[in-house]
C-alpha cells in the first residue's frame, strides 16, 4: 500500500513538472516582437504631439527625467515609465499595406516620438479594442491600447506629484493666517503666532517639503482668484501656490506650471495650521 501511494505521488510530481514546462514554453511562444528597435534604457528624449496643443517634451538629464516643454518641471516616474515602456511594447499583429485613413492614421490622432522613432496613434480595432499605430511612417502595427493619462494632450499628469523639488530648502512661508520664517541664526519664528514652539513651526516646514498630491490636473483660470501661499527658498526662488479648495479635499494650484494638485483633506492641518504642541515633560521631585 505504501509503495502504491509513493508511485501515485511521483506521478503527481511528474505531471506537475510537465504542466510547468508546457506553460513555460507557451509563455515563450506568446512573447511578442517589440514595437521599436530601441531599448527602454536607451530612451533619452520623448515628444508628445497632439493636433492643436503645444508639444510636450521630456529629456533624461543625468539619469533623471525632466519635463522641458511647455514648462520645465520634475516628472512623475510612474507616468514617464508608461511612455518609455512604449519602446518595447508587444506587437499583436503587423498589417500589410491598407488605407491609413480607414485606420484613423491619416491624419493620426497624435504622435509620440522616442528618440528618433515616431509612433503615430490611430483608431481602435473593434474586436479586442487594440490600437492601430504607424511606426516611423512605414510599418502599421496593432498593439494593446496603453490607456495611460501620460499620453494625453494635458501634461499635468507628467509633473511630479511632490509639491516641492527634492532639493528645496525653505526659509519662509506666507500663508493665510500663518507666516513662518527662519532668522539669520537659523531659528524658526512666526510673526502671527509669537508663542509657537519651534517644533510646531518645524512640523509645518517639514510637511511642505514632504507634501505629495494624490493626483494632478490642468489649472483653471479661476484659480488666480484663490488665496495665495508663497514659499521662499534659500536660493532666492519663490514658489507661488493658490488654495483653490479646502473641502472635500485640499486643492492647490501653481500658475507657473499650470498644474492643480489635489491632496488629502488631512493635509490642511499639516500645511496650513499649527499643530497642537506636545505636553511638556513632567519633572519629578525627589
Amino acid at each position: 500500500m505504501k509503495r502504491a501511494h509513493l508511485n501515485i505521488g511521483l506521478l503527481v510530481i511528474v505531471a506537475g513538472l510537465g504542466v510547468a514546462v508546457w506553460f513555460g514554453q507557451k509563455k515563450a511562444e506568446e512573447k511578442k516582437p517589440p514595437l521599436t528597435s530601441v531599448e527602454k534604457a536607451a530612451v533619452t528624449s520623448i515628444a508628445i504631439e497632439h493636433p492643436g496643443s503645444p508639444a510636450i517634451r521630456l529629456a533624461k538629464q543625468n539619469g533623471v527625467w525632466m519635463l522641458t516643454a511647455p514648462v520645465q518641471a520634475e516628472t512623475d516616474p510612474f507616468e514617464v515609465n508608461a511612455l518609455v515602456g512604449l519602446a518595447d511594447t508587444g506587437v499583436q499583429q503587423t498589417l500589410a499595406a491598407v488605407d491609413l485613413k480607414e485606420l484613423g492614421l491619416a491624419p493620426a490622432r497624435y504622435r509620440i516620438t522616442l528618440n528618433e522613432h515616431s509612433i503615430d496613434f490611430g483608431g481602435e480595432e473593434p474586436l479586442k479594442y487594440r490600437r492601430y499605430v504607424l511606426v516611423d511612417g512605414k510599418q502599421i502595427e496593432l498593439i494593446d491600447d496603453p490607456g495611460s493619462a501620460a499620453f494625453d494632450a494635458d501634461y499635468s499628469d507628467l509633473v511630479a506629484k511632490n509639491l516641492l523639488p527634492a532639493s528645496a530648502d525653505i526659509t519662509r512661508i506666507a500663508a493665510p493666517g500663518l507666516s513662518i520664517e527662519k532668522t539669520a541664526g537659523g531659528v524658526w519664528l512666526s510673526p502671527d503666532h509669537p508663542q509657537a514652539r519651534p517644533e510646531q513651526l518645524l512640523a509645518v516646514i517639514t510637511a511642505w517639503k514632504n507634501a505629495k498630491a494624490l493626483f494632478n490636473a490642468a489649472i483653471d483660470p479661476e484659480d488666480a482668484k484663490a488665496e495665495p501661499v508663497t514659499l521662499t527658498l534659500s536660493d532666492g526662488r519663490t514658489l507661488g501656490f493658490n488654495i483653490v479648495s479646502r473641502d472635500p479635499q485640499l486643492v492647490l494650484s501653481r500658475a507657473d506650471l499650470g498644474v492643480r494638485y489635489t491632496l488629502s483633506k488631512a493635509d490642511i492641518d499639516m500645511l496650513l495650521k499649527l499643530g497642537t504642541p506636545a505636553p511638556a515633560a513632567k519633572t519629578q521631585t525627589p
